[in-house]
């Protein structure tokens, strides 16, 4: 099950990821912009949210949303390393507009291309795109270092206990189930979904989509259950 946290302690705040990304007044260049740091080698992730979305963390007008694959959240629930080529993506809302897109990667080799003024996170590099998905060049990607260099026992990820209580079965109603893939590839193009809500909204192509699946997954463990 997803994990929603209304944080209230300043305390909570080493435990999401946008840690690195609260203001921070300070002279340290390392809080800012690490000299040298290749922005290219975190690509954004387009279809990071087709993983799990497995957490949110709610403070005051801001929503962030933690997206990581499924394979990722095994290996941690069975006490492995997160492997390598792992994305963690974490959107970030201010009063529920899409406000950026926090990317940190996981790749064999990278820590040596760690800016020589930040602290080594083991392999993980980091970037911030803007809400367009543009890369953040003003953004000082120098706080994400430091912030998660903080969290070197949880292989420096603040959301490392979320992944472990994460229940995978919310996702196909069981760990070694396929029931999700099973719909997957069922086209929709042709289905009639009419107009829902108090505002006649219209749907999209993907919401229309989503939509049709989630009837076809709950008839599917409506059957299983009888």
């Amino acid at each position: 099950m997803k994990k929603l946290f209304f944080p209230v302690l300043g305390l909570v705040m080493s435990l999401t990821l946008t840690a690195c990304n609260s203001n921070n007044d300070t002279n340290d260049i390392s809080q800012q912009e690490p000299s040298g740091y290749d922005h290219e080698l975190v690509k954004f992730p387009e279809n990071y949210d087709k993983g799990i979305n497995y957490a949110t963390v709610i403070r005051g007008n801001v929503r962030e949303e933690a997206y990581t694959s499924r394979e990722a959240i095994e290996a941690v629930q069975n006490g492995q390393p997160i492997p390598n080529g792992t994305v963690i993506t974490l959107e970030i809302y201010e009063d529920e507009e899409l406000f950026d897109i926090f990317v940190m990667e996981k790749r064999t080799g990278w820590g040596d291309q760690n800016p020589p003024d930040t602290p080594r996170n083991g392999d993980w590099l980091y970037q911030e795109f803007n809400a367009d998905r543009s890369v953040g060049y003003d953004i000082g990607i120098g706080r994400c270092f430091t912030c998660h260099a903080n969290q070197e026992r949880e292989d420096y990820v603040n959301t490392l206990d979320e992944m472990k209580s994460y229940e995978l079965e919310d996702v196909t109603g069981a760990k070694d189930s396929s029931t999700e893939s099973k719909f997957a590839v069922i086209p929709t193009e042709d289905w009639d979904v009419k107009a829902i809500g108090d505002d006649h909204e219209i749907i999209d192509d993907k919401e229309k989509e989503g939509i049709v699946k989630n009837v076809l997954l709950s008839f599917y463990f409506h059957q299983e259950k009888n």
